[in-house]
């Protein structure tokens, strides 16, 4: 018979990556918009409501082998957490396998709560942070998806699970043909079950000769690009999008890839053309843009983007105060500038770069506890 103090493990939820999954993917609109508020809040408490003061450091190790693994630590008055994600290295054949790692939550004593694999909650909780400022954008007709696999995949679902009728064109960009057709004849699958959107899916070969003049052609009306690669190298030329003739929808570019500060998706003029083509910056009160950011502390140390840019916190608004003051509108109509905010979020020309926040790991391993134990409001 097992001692007492192992039995009490039992109490402990641990959901490995397949149970979550079917958790998220089931999930209908209104409950992945409520997840999206969550999160949302999660972003507002951290910007503006005082939680970034509880929040550690988030640390990553490189070791000489070309092995990465980041270390998040989070708290609330009622949880504390953990999560691991390891980066694996180069195998013998030069090919990388996945991120893998794991999510632990304890109570408010430090009693465990939930285990999770980190996979897919980390692809679900990573691309709704990307779904929020989507959510403000006007126009998302014809979109860009840099990347093919779980981030790609995730940010996929969630624009058809939000916003899906909206969608014309949704176009993915990898070197691997076989990933993206496999990713394609899944979230069609799904979409004929699910959302049931008639958003037609393409595929560029980032390795064709002809690769960079099919980007450029297809960036000329792109009203969102979505990178989800742990590029070491700008994903492709500013000009494709700041030089494109007068009349044009203004983009919305989002980058979620890089995570340490040798890593870029992005390249640094477009930060520079968001804040020169003016906009809303609540640091400056002027018609100045900015570039949009989760944590502008950890970001400037850390996003490659930020990094070689050389754009300063003035430079930055993070999205919990964009939450914070949309909310305060909404009690207060006459404040100054919102109209300008509203704009420039909606339509301006948006950058944003997510480097994550450990808050709202925290908040998504809790919500998807709460869905596992019957709570659908999330």
């Amino acid at each position: 018979m097992l001692p007492a103090e192992l039995l009490n493990v039992t109490q402990t939820q641990y959901l490995r990556n397949d149970a979550v999954h079917n958790l998220l993917i089931n999930l209908t609109k209104e409950e992945a918009i409520s997840f999206r508020n969550r999160i949302e809040q999660a972003l507002e408490d951290f910007s503006g409501g005082g939680e970034r003061q509880y929040q550690p450091e988030p640390s990553a190790v490189c070791r000489p082998n070309g092995q990465r693994t980041l270390f998040r630590t989070f708290t609330s008055d009622s949880s504390v957490g953990a999560k691991l994600v390891v980066e694996p290295p180069l195998r013998p054949d030069g090919k990388k396998d996945p991120l893998h790692g794991i999510l632990v939550l304890t109570d408010g004593q430090g009693n465990p709560s939930g285990i999770l694999d980190a996979e897919e909650v980390t692809g679900y909780r990573t691309s709704m942070n990307v779904m929020v400022p989507f959510s403000w954008r006007k126009n998302i007709d014809n979109i860009i998806i840099f990347g093919g696999g779980m981030q790609a995949m995730w940010h996929t679902r969630l624009i058809l699970t939000l916003r899906g009728p909206e969608v014309k064109n949704i176009t993915f960009l990898n070197p691997v043909k076989d990933q993206i057709d496999a990713l394609i004849a899944k979230i069609s699958k799904e979409n004929e079950v699910r959302w049931k959107s008639n958003c037609s899916f393409h595929f560029v070969d980032t390795t064709a000769a002809d690769f960079q003049q099919q980007v450029e052609i297809r960036m000329r009306d792109v009203d969102c690009v979505f990178c989800t690669t742990p590029s070491r190298k700008a994903l492709f030329p500013s000009h494709y999008l700041t030089k494109r003739s007068g009349g044009c929808r203004q983009p919305f570019i989002s980058a979620i890839g890089s995570w340490q500060s040798d890593m870029i998706e992005l390249d640094p003029a477009l930060l520079h053309h968001a804040i020169a083509t003016g906009g809303y910056n609540p640091h400056t009160n002027g018609s100045s843009g900015a570039v949009l950011v989760d944590d502008g502390n950890f970001a400037l140390e850390n996003a490659g983007e930020v990094v070689q840019s050389e754009i300063t916190a003035k430079d930055m608004v993070e999205l919990g105060q964009i939450v914070a003051l949309k909310k305060a509108w909404t009690e207060n109509k006459s404040l100054k500038g919102i109209d300008d905010m509203n704009r420039f979020i909606s339509e301006g020309f948006v950058v944003y770069k997510s480097i994550g926040v450990s808050l709202t790991d925290l908040v998504a391993g809790k919500a998807v506890l709460d869905i596992a134990n019957g709570k659908n409001h999330v």
